[in-house]
């Protein structure tokens, strides 16, 4: 669809297809917390804790990554029921992988669907993330933007740490299956190309740039402020490896640090 510029999402929901389907009505209850425009076929409470948690996670952007902060409308669309948010999934947007939520940014537009089951809490400070950035950032490389909102997945005062993207790892490490590759990851430009391996290693990079120095840090904010004023940046991976021939083995190192 052309209107489909960039469509992110979370874990698989189920696999199925429809076809010839009536679309659903989407929800129409509405909410307007600040930059959040919620529409719930629920009830939900002005002052739920999970809406203040993703309120919140706009400063915790702002402050991580030295980026503006934007009034342009999020657009959350929140579906009590899995099957009718299957159901709407499927027939608004036939063809793509069953998920638990989805982020979508249109021409003049920045949307959220999601099911409000089990792991909403996690999918939407995942696509929430992604529609802050994409209210200010142009082109983020799809491993950059993964990562940051993966850092930003996990509930706050975590420090963005990811306990299963760090097991994940350091057992790959350990049985010798897996190295650091962030040229590798530079070339993924669909999200279907992006396996679980690929979201913990992006997550760890960005861990790494914004919890150990500040030069490393000021290398990111860097990257996102050349992209906001021209659309376009050269990759991170050449800054990254100018601070340091050894950055892979110190990637690894961290991990280690982490998980111990």
């Amino acid at each position: 669809m052309r209107q489909l510029i960039v469509i992110m999402g979370c874990l698989p929901l189920l696999a199925g297809c429809s076809f010839f389907r009536t679309r659903p009505a989407l929800p129409d209850a509405l909410l307007v917390r600040e930059q959040l425009v919620i529409h719930s076929d629920f009830k939900l409470p002005q002052k739920h804790r999970l809406l203040e948690e993703l309120l919140a996670i706009r400063g915790d952007l702002v402050a991580a990554l030295d980026i503006p902060v934007s009034d342009e409308p999020i657009h959350l669309y929140l579906f009590d029921d899995a099957k009718t948010y299957r159901t709407f999934i499927t027939s608004e947007f036939p063809g793509l992988p069953n998920r638990r939520a989805f982020f979508v940014e249109g021409d003049t537009s920045l949307t959220v669907y999601a099911h409000w089951g089990d792991r909403v809490a996690e999918d939407l400070r995942h696509e929430v993330a992604h529609g802050y950035l994409h209210a200010v950032t142009p082109n983020l490389p799809l491993w950059l933007d993964e990562g940051l909102a993966e850092c930003f997945e996990v509930p706050r005062g975590y420090d963005g740490y990811h306990v299963e993207h760090t097991a994940k790892l350091l057992d790959l490490v350990e049985n010798g299956s897996w190295r650091p590759d962030i040229w590798r990851l530079e070339r993924l430009h669909d999200i279907s190309e992006m396996t679980q391996k690929d979201y913990a290693e992006a997550w760890l990079w960005v861990h790494f740039l914004l919890h150990t120095t500040r030069e490393r840090r000021v290398l990111l904010q860097h990257h996102l402020a050349l992209l906001r004023e021209h659309g376009r940046s050269p990759p991170l991976s050449d800054a990254i490896w100018q601070t340091s021939p050894t950055v892979d083995d110190e990637l690894v190192a961290y991990l280690r640090a982490m998980a111990s």
